[in-house]
């Protein structure tokens, strides 16, 4: 029986309280027993039959309290002031409270300080050098502002990282965001009172989990501070199916507070940090308008109320919250219930730096590993989620299989690698481990001007997660830490082979969950694919727990480690079957018509049969790259470009052993073809005609383009320097004759991997609407766009009018002189820039808008309190147009210059404007006849 203050306090003061309240022990037993701390029993034990004197039962109740635990003795003191108000029994009873809720939440300190504390690094199996000493948490960029913006989703998040971090000013940002880092929003948090309801949203990896990881931590070493955190996710609230109280929830995961859970929930509400992580993931809508008000935590009710209510205030009022979520999911809280926002903007550069210097096997590997991952936009631009460097680091940190045949005597980190004569025989061929791989020096990037060497391959994404599965199967397997990095790159094969089962099953199990759009699996998905939660799928899967209280068993429920993972593992499983002509949808895609299993296994072999192997595996890749198409919120993006690289045979080689080699024959025209030199011809014509595709959105056709990057496509790293030399602004007569049937999606390829560049200048280049359209996911991406003389009318208008309204809008000039706009394009436009808030200098001369056109001008300057710089030359406005402009102006005051030149106005209408300009001392009108 553990004793606690409260009984502590029973023994030490037992002559005192026998004394003072020996004539109140009937009140007080008739309480206790009221209240279920006593039972009959013990109330007969305590009266002796009737025979025995005051005090007597005073000592008999108090051996029965002191017996019963600290739970018993402590509500002993709490029915004491209901008899007696005395000075004496409340001092007793503050006193013991309070040191009990030390002592408890020193516990609850020390037990969240080791679920929280920093885990060792970069892989399932940490090395020696990880076990020694776990690496600190590495600092995490973020924005803060209050409210929020609500962004629409149509790219998948990995296209969109390092977006934050190109160059803005203050302007741009606005003047409530700031750029911050952990500690600023921790004091925050941890302050008291609090800041109402924090909202901290990120992409999937980008840190939300690792920021509260890193909170608990540090809050449980700091044993000053007053605030009590108690942090939820909803991937666990998912689990809860009946209604629950706020209350038994918090017991539930709090077991361990349950003797002071009722008093921080009644007096401490100022002191209380909930935190709720992942709101992304919850399943359970949320109705903030017509859920009914609930303000009592001992109450049931659904789950998805209970959040509501908590959300609200309407429970626990005055406590402070965190919220974590995904962009797309932001939405689901109303903005007022929003005190301040935070972005995670990820890892800049030299936090990158700092993480690889951390997890690497040494800070000279470290090294390496950046400035490999520097040279290569893709990954640096993707490192920006800490989740990818830890991907990264993973796959290359032990110096894992790199990504071109060996050289003798090659070098990495360093260290001499073994060349072909020195490796160990094998006992058999067909057990003859492949030719070792080796990391080389990085290729020139392709968006710094510089031709790549043409025996230098292209290091892709994909080739990094095949280098981080085939890292974790081969050097973090059970028992093959001590073994030597080189005796297991031999033994690579052979552990690939045998994984095969388990992978495929988890690649389904990915795939699945893809399709269905699913995170969470239950242990029958695991049973349906023969996967034993307890075999190599633990090394990809994280498992929790939930009771069921109804045959008080523990259920569990798993999800992959990053969502990236999942993608990549789906892809896996599509191409493992697409190249033994199985048709990877089959059984999992949802479908109206339900085929017994015997005809679909018919209808597949007459398939084979009729379109070959080479025809179906196209067929299987088409009808993905189509699925992909058709969904607008880019989910399926990632998922298209992995399997694009896995289908590039140089790339499976990294996974030797995984796949059957007899598919090699797939790819080659010829007998004298060598199945390594070069990506499948029919993929790179799907991915072209799939670029070619008019009703593609803009985003997907992008997309394209990144899968014909991990395709390997030779030809698109022409096409980027030609583009290159475009934004140079070299002269049409020097731009090479590839360019003259141009794709502008490659352009915004090539744009999203530049965040140096501020300025887009494509002036007299043709670009029209159509070509404006594919560069929309970029267009609002950029300080300057200059994109005069070409051929855009209002159709173009209204694409500008689109990237202009876009929440994450960075354009401060925008310049369309001589774009054929008309009164219709000017009217397009005024209307995306009533509400915007960014543009500052707007240049649209010789654009023939005349009256009409400056009339839609001066509405927009009413309500527009951003512009400065308006240049309207030769645009056939009349004296009208101009009593316009001066009407709206006396109620614009931000407006600073405005040319007029060579327009239609008489000597009265330029006399007018110039004396209207004196009237305003900060305006300067420039017209002339």
């Amino acid at each position: 029986m553990a004793v606690g203050p409260f009984s502590e306090q029973v023994q030490k003061s037992r002559v005192e309280l026998v004394e003072a309240w020996s004539k109140h022990v009937t009140s007080l037993l008739d309480l206790l027993f009221q209240a279920a701390v006593v039972t009959e029993e013990d109330v007969s034990f305590v009266r002796g039959g009737g025979c025995l004197g005051e005090r007597d039962r005073m000592r008999n109740l108090l051996d029965v309290l002191y017996g019963r635990g600290e739970d018993a003795c402590c509500a002993f003191f709490e029915v004491m002031p209901k008899v007696q108000t005395g000075a004496s029994g409340r001092e007793n009873l503050n006193s013991c409270r309070q040191q009990r809720l030390q002592d408890h939440m020193q516990r609850h300190r020390d037990i969240l300080g080791k679920e929280h504390s920093p885990k060792p690094s970069a892989s399932a199996k940490a090395n020696a050098r990880s076990q020694a000493k776990a690496r600190p948490y590495t600092d995490i960029t973020l924005s803060k502002r209050p409210g929020y913006e609500v962004h629409l989703q149509h790219q998948h998040e990995a296209a969109v990282v390092g977006e934050l971090f190109r160059g803005r000013t203050q302007e741009t940002r606005g003047q409530q965001e700031e750029i911050c880092v952990f500690r600023e929003i921790y004091q925050g948090l941890l302050s008291i009172p609090g800041n109402g309801l924090t909202l901290l949203s990120g992409v999937a990896g980008s840190g939300k989990t690792t920021v509260v990881r890193r909170l608990v931590y540090e809050w449980s070493s700091q044993t000053d501070c007053e605030k009590i955190i108690l942090s939820l996710s909803f991937r666990e609230l998912n689990l809860i199916s009946e209604p629950e109280s706020l209350q038994g929830l918090l017991l539930m995961h709090y077991s361990h507070l349950k003797p002071v859970m009722a008093d921080i929930l009644r007096d401490k509400l100022e002191r209380l940090l909930v935190i709720l992580d992942g709101l992304d993931e919850f399943r359970y809508p949320l109705d903030f308008k017509r859920t009914p008000k609930c303000s009592d935590p001992e109450r049931a009710q659904p789950v998805g109320a209970l959040v509501v209510n908590l959300i609200k205030g309407n429970l626990l009022p005055g406590i402070t919250i965190l919220l974590t979520s995904r962009p797309h999911a932001v939405s689901k809280v109303p903005l007022e219930l929003v005190s301040v926002f935070c972005s995670m903007l990820g890892f800049s550069q030299a936090q990158q730096q700092e993480y690889f210097r951390h997890t690497c096997a040494s800070e000279k590997a470290g090294a390496e590993v950046w400035d490999y991952v520097a040279t290569h936009k893709p990954l640096q631009l993707m490192c920006h989620i800490p989740a990818f460097c830890w991907i990264v680091s993973t796959a290359l940190h032990n110096g894992s299989p790199g990504l071109t045949k060996p050289e003798s005597h090659a070098t990495i980190n360093g260290d001499k690698i073994m060349s072909e004569s020195e490796m160990p025989s094998a006992a058999s061929e067909s057990e003859m481990p492949p030719a070792t791989y080796t990391v080389v020096e990085p290729r020139a990037t392709l968006v710094n001007g510089l031709t790549p060497k043409s025996s230098t391959r292209t290091l892709t994404i994909t080739d990094i997660y095949c280098c981080f599965l085939k890292s974790i199967l081969v050097f973090h397997g059970e028992g093959r830490e001590e073994d030597s990095p080189w005796r297991l790159l031999q033994d690579a094969p052979r552990i690939l082979r045998e994984s095969r089962p388990v992978l495929r099953a988890l690649g389904a199990l990915a795939f699945k969950g893809l399709l269905e759009r699913r995170l969470l699996f239950e242990c029958s998905d695991l049973a349906a694919l023969s996967l034993d939660s307890a075999e190599l799928s633990r090394i990809f899967l994280v498992e929790i727990l939930k009771v069921d209280h109804t045959s008080l068993r523990l259920e569990e429920s798993f999800y992959f480690i990053h969502t990236s993972v999942q993608e990549y593992l789906a892809a896996l499983y599509f191409v493992l079957e697409a190249l033994s002509g199985s048709d990877p949808f089959a059984g999992l895609q949802p479908s109206t018509i339900n085929l017994p299993l015997r005809l679909q296994r018919v209808l597949s072999l007459a398939s084979k049969k009729l379109l070959g192997s080479k025809g179906l595996l196209k067929q299987h890749v088409k009808k993905a790259l189509l699925w992909s198409g058709q969904h607008q919120s880019g989910h399926m993006d990632l998922f298209c470009r992995f399997v694009s690289g896995l289908l590039v045979p140089q790339t499976r080689l990294i996974l030797d052993g995984l796949f059957p080699r007899r598919t090699s024959s797939l790819f080659c025209a010829s007998a004298a073809c060598s199945p390594s030199s070069a990506p499948p011809s029919f993929l790179l014509s799907l991915l072209h005609s799939q670029l070619r595709n008019c009703s593609l959105c803009p985003e997907r056709q992008v997309n394209v383009c990144h899968c014909l990057y991990e395709a390997q496509d030779s030809g698109l790293s022409q096409r980027l320097q030609s583009w290159l030399q475009i934004l140079a602004q070299k002269p049409q007569s020097e731009q090479p004759e590839s360019l003259e049937k141009r794709d502008w999606s490659e352009l915004a390829f090539l744009l999203q991997l530049s965040p140096d560049l501020d300025t887009l200048k494509l002036d007299c280049q043709g670009l029209d609407t159509e070509g404006l359209r594919r560069l929309l996911p970029v267009l609002p991406l950029f300080c300057t766009l200059s994109l005069g003389q070409n051929p855009l009318g209002p159709e173009g208008a209204a694409v500008l009018s689109k990237a202009l309204k876009t929440p994450a809008c960075r354009v401060e000039k925008l310049w369309v002189v001589r774009t054929g706009l008309g009164c219709e394009g000017v009217r397009i436009l005024t209307e995306a820039l009533k509400d915007n808030r960014t543009v500052v200098d707007l240049r649209m001369a010789i654009n023939d808008i005349g009256d009409k056109g400056a009339g839609h001008l001066a509405d927009m300057l009413k309500t527009n309190c951003t512009l400065k710089d308006i240049r309207l030359r030769d645009n056939h406005i009349t004296d009208k147009g101009g009593e316009l402009l001066m009407d709206a102006l006396t109620e614009n005051s931000t407006l600073q210059y405005i040319w007029l030149f060579d327009n239609k106005f008489t000597k009265d209408g330029v006399k007018r404007l110039k004396e209207f300009s004196k009237t305003r001392t900060n305006l300067d009108i420039k017209v002339c006849v």
